[in-house]
């Protein structure tokens, strides 16, 4: 199972074609999720409004949505007040850590500070 970072659902809606084939590769063979930060990060992009707004939330339903509840809420606070993670990143690198997940993210420092928590991917 993967978790997609924020990063990835915006590079796919920005036309970044190693996103968009890994994706679509995944999508029908594997279990992508989103937390539900990813989804309001994409969401709240600036300027997202009209057919785009329409085309993010059309896509942001392709993926199961993995809720910021129980272990998830704890972790993510663990994460944030002793691992200097924005909260956005410990919500999406606690969903990963609790569900046993692969967290896809083209962010490098959350890969290097992510490294010993959890297996990562950059596409």
């Amino acid at each position: 199972m993967y978790i997609l970072d924020s990063n990835i659902l915006i590079g796919h809606l920005n036309g970044n074609n190693s996103i968009k084939d890994w994706i679509k590769e995944k999508v029908t063979t594997d279990s992508l999720c989103i937390s539900t930060i990813s989804k309001i990060e994409l969401l709240s992009f600036p300027g997202l409004e009209g057919n785009d707004l329409y085309e993010a939330e059309k896509f942001v339903s392709l993926f199961q949505e993995i809720g910021i509840w129980g272990s998830v809420a704890s972790l993510s606070a663990d994460l944030k007040r002793n691992s200097n993670f924005s909260l956005a990143d410990a919500i999406i690198l606690a969903t990963a850590i609790s569900r046993r997940m692969t967290l896809v993210t083209n962010d490098k420092a959350l890969i290097t500070k992510a490294k010993n928590l959890v297996e990562t991917l950059s596409i």
